[in-house]
């Protein structure tokens, strides 16, 4: 006889009715779920296709969206409510009315348990977002809740932008053009005859930039194709124009940046595409890849040759009105660095909903990274300091505005993802600045000092002993003087 007899009796048959009972509320769950589906249809009032498809607005936009709801039971009471929901928590869409009571109004043209209605989506926000219709019981109790349909709200046309833009575009010409009566063009040929350190430059741009990009993406944003894509298209880009602007401000060589420059964004011609063909694709399967944007990039090679031609061309006819414009370039430059970083930051503020700790890691590492590889090898082989600080600074400054251009062309069917990939590109050229600013405070920090100290030490004896006369006009000598013969000797008054 069993020593639990008869305790196993009852575990034995509490056991059986423990199955039994999970296996009914698994079914019952089951039944539920297929009872809490509501059969939903969407059509955008100006699309005559019916559809659960993605539905498209502008920001700003309104249109009415119609729904259908299929076997709506005939005893259904209460009201049909439309949410939307988004992975990201950002308010995407405005949704009047977001209510619809279950009326008589509503339900007497109901031919086979299916109801019609209608109701108005504005854009808010780019982005991506859903749309589903819930059955409530008027006390806000869910009882039957719709698929959900995914929505995309595209970026409206913005006055803020297109200001921004022509600022951007003006100081830049204008900058250009105090560049070209800064440089001299021996000093740009010399260079071009021993293009040592313009060859370190493309190393860099070219080889190390697309590699730690493309090594960052997968770190950060292995999950996310669409921000590793941002992230190593900008790091195939060529050097930006506000290198220059930064080299000239800490002392480096303005002939060699800007020659890196044209030579990079040159060079951009055929080294893009190389690295989009070989790893864009093993990132984002689905982009557009054979449209790149080579009339910007033609574009950008006006923009920097033509104003620094009209620079030239005024130093080479008006020696004075150069002198002027050179002494301008420094003020300008700062200028347009104060406005990148204010005025920029304003424009695009509304991207910076989509940061988040790995996007601002990313926008720090790329530049950074590129800064202290440019140095680094240009100290390897052996560059001047001013060299060295062109080098690095041309290195790590990007043209984000090429790699959003070519963003949003990738990915122009799964708009508005190149918008909001738009993020990347944004948050490295807001990080970027950070570490050059601190460079150019401390420069005139030094500067300051050593000019105070130039100041304190102007006369080799004090001011007070002169001025109390306790240098004596009968066997006092001055400084040391040279004769005809350059001989250093001592003059006794």
């Amino acid at each position: 006889m069993c020593p639990l007899y008869p305790v196993h009796l009852v575990l034995m048959y509490g056991a059986v009715l423990v199955c039994v009972w999970v296996a009914g509320l698994g079914s019952v769950v089951t039944a539920a779920a297929e009872v809490a589906t509501l059969k939903v249809r969407l059509q955008l009032s100006n699309n005559n296709d019916s559809t659960n498809n993605i539905l498209s607005v502008k920001e700003g936009e309104v249109k009415q969206v119609t729904f259908y709801i299929d076997d709506l039971p005939p005893q259904a009471v209460g009201d049909i409510l439309i949410k939307d929901e988004s992975d990201d928590k950002l308010n995407h869409l405005k949704i009047a009315p977001n209510k619809i009571p279950l009326s008589p109004a509503l339900t007497e043209n109901m031919e086979n348990g299916s109801v019609e209605g209608s109701f108005n989506i504005t854009g808010n926000f780019l982005g991506f977002t859903k749309i589903k219709l819930v059955l409530s019981d008027g006390k806000d109790d869910e009882l039957l809740v719709s698929k959900p349909v995914d929505v995309s709200v595209q970026r409206g046309q913005r006055v803020m932008d297109k200001i921004f833009i022509h600022v951007v575009i003006a100081m830049v010409i204008v900058a250009y053009i105090n560049m070209g009566c800064a440089i001299d063009l021996k000093v740009i040929k010399q260079t071009l005859c021993r293009p040592v350190a313009p060859a370190i430059g493309l190393f860099s741009q070219y080889l190390f930039m697309p590699l730690i990009s493309y090594a960052i993406g997968y770190g950060l944003f292995y999950d996310t194709p669409a921000m590793w894509l941002g992230l190593f298209l900008t790091g195939c880009s060529p050097g930006g124009g506000g290198s220059n602007m930064w080299t000239y401000l800490l002392g480096g060589s303005l002939d060699l940046s800007v020659t890196m420059t044209f030579i990079s964004t040159v060079g951009a011609f055929a080294a893009l595409p190389l690295w989009v063909y070989a790893l864009a694709s093993t990132i984002f399967k689905e982009g557009h890849f054979s449209q790149l944007p080579y009339k910007n990039i033609a574009m950008l090679v006006v923009g920097l040759v033509l104003p620094l031609s009209i620079g030239l061309l005024i130093q080479w006819k008006s020696q004075k009105v150069a002198v002027v414009l050179k002494r301008l370039l420094k003020p300008v430059s700062i200028i347009f660095i104060i406005v990148m970083m204010t005025f920029g930051v304003y424009a695009n503020f509304y991207i910076f909903s989509f940061f988040d700790w790995k996007v601002a890691v990313a926008g720090l590492l790329l530049p950074w990274l590129g800064f202290v590889f440019g140095a680094v090898t240009s100290l390897i082989c052996r560059r001047s300091w001013e060299e060295l600080i062109a080098i690095s600074i041309e290195t790590g400054v990007q043209n984000t505005g090429l790699s959003i251009g070519i963003l949003k062309v990738a990915l122009q069917e799964f708009a508005p993802l190149g918008d909001v990939t738009m993020v990347i590109p944004i948050a490295v050229a807001t990080m970027t600045p950070i570490p050059l600013t601190i460079a150019y405070i401390i420069k005139r920090i030094r500067e300051y000092r050593k000019q105070s100290f130039s100041k304190d030490v102007e006369f080799p004896f004090d001011d007070e002993e002169a001025r109390n006369g306790h240098l004596s006009s009968s066997n006092s000598a001055t400084p040391l003087h040279k004769d005809a013969n350059g001989n250093s000797k001592m003059v006794v008054a």
